[in-house]
């Protein structure tokens, strides 16, 4: 591996909640709630004093998916750095569910929903993939982003809000 010691700090940021999360529906490309608007400005505030102590500028490096509620919370962001929209970062694809309500696969799809709930994992949506595809893609950028000798911001959809990892 081409790993480093040079110290730098890499952020997971959670994109804004979207239309789709509020509406509890798979993938999709929905635009951001009003709750996940109102999450910008508190976002912009906490990367300003990043900023302003010196933690983060311009040449940050801010990756995202190419999905609007992640190019949004991107946005935000505001250092003056390039933001870089990447394929590979997109969502797990949900195939022929893309979009529909959990309820709406259930009943629509009741054996894909079957086989989805006894291996999360493996399950691949029918035209779509699985989890083991999703860690598959984008493990290239994970090496790439431990190669980076500046600062990494990630925006994506994240189980988690928003924190650093000192590496």
């Amino acid at each position: 591996m081409n790993l480093h010691i040079i110290p730098r700090l890499i952020y997971l940021v959670r994109h804004g909640q979207s239309i789709y999360n509020v509406e509890n529906r798979v993938g999709g490309n929905s635009d951001l709630s009003e709750r996940g608007y109102a999450y910008l400005p508190k976002l912009r505030d906490y990367f300003n004093e990043e900023k302003e102590q010196g933690i983060v500028n311009e040449k940050t490096i801010v990756l995202t998916s190419t999905l609007k509620r992640a190019l949004l919370t991107a946005e935000a962001v505001e250092l003056g750095a390039k933001v870089f929209s990447l394929k590979v970062l997109d969502e797990l694809d949900a195939g022929i569910c893309d979009s529909l309500k959990y309820e709406e696969i259930a009943e629509k799809h009741p054996e894909e929903w079957k086989a989805r709930m006894s291996d999360k994992l493996k399950y691949r949506f029918p035209m779509g993939e699985s989890y083991i595809d999703l860690i598959n893609r984008v493990e290239p950028i994970i090496f790439a982003i431990e190669r980076s000798k500046e600062h990494v911001i990630v925006v994506n959809k994240i189980n988690i809000s928003c924190f650093k990892l000192n590496r």
